[in-house]
């Protein structure tokens, strides 16, 4: 493969890096200063973990791709300078080493426990349980913060409970006894969200959930 076709060729989750790199444009501009806080819903735990990599997989990745051109650069810049050809930079190579140095700067922002907290979010039941506490353990490896724990559909009390209701509530009881135990999860402070009637949907629906779990 030519130089130029390894430059030009993107590295795996090359998108992905895009995405979270705006990340740092969020923080560094302007726009968005009037807000205190910036809210990544990110996927589900697999996809999670390898976002948080995705940074160092990448530095190492473009790290080796500059490095290769560097060599071939150092190997015919003394045939150019006979000609005198001025050597110049590819704008693939530029993009890269930019992309690179962000990938840095988004790495340092997932540890930094002054300004960023990942919030897992789980449901009641036992496996879902097990994948948080899968998740916490792979966050506590990669030093990503993490503080609270929020369970979410919870069964509100009943005075006229059906036995399906009770069952189920009993079920998540149980899942709830199981974070509390849990090695990984019970030194995180556990929030519950209800179960509500309706979908919650818009600032007016986020803002009424907002108020019962951060009350």
């Amino acid at each position: 493969m030519k130089l130029g076709e390894l430059l030009e060729t993107p590295p795996p989750g090359l998108d992905e890096a895009m995405a979270i790199s705006k990340v740092i444009q969020f923080l560094e501009s302007q726009e968005y200063n009037m807000f205190t806080r910036i809210v990544f819903d990110t996927a589900p735990t697999g996809h999670t973990l390898r976002l948080l990599s995705l940074p160092d997989f990448l530095d190492a990745s473009i790290g080796k791709i500059l490095k290769f051109r560097q060599k071939i650069a150092s190997a015919t810049s003394a045939i150019k300078s006979v000609f005198g050809q001025e050597e110049t930079r590819p704008d693939a190579a530029d993009k890269l080493e930019k992309l690179r140095e962000r990938m840095v700067k988004v790495r340092e922002l997932f540890r930094d426990t002054d300004s960023t907290e990942f919030v897992i979010v789980t449901i009641p039941t036992v496996m879902a349980v097990s994948e948080s506490s899968r998740l916490r353990a792979s966050l506590k490896k990669e030093n990503v913060p993490v503080k609270r724990l929020i369970v979410s559909q919870i069964l509100p009390p009943s005075a006229s409970d059906c036995k399906f209701c009770a069952m189920k509530r009993k079920d998540q009881s149980r899942a709830l006894d199981i974070i509390r135990n849990d090695t990984e999860l019970s030194s995180l402070e556990l929030i519950q969200a209800p179960l509500v009637d309706v979908e919650i949907r818009g600032v007016p629906g986020l803002k009424f959930l907002g108020d019962i779990i951060w009350k």
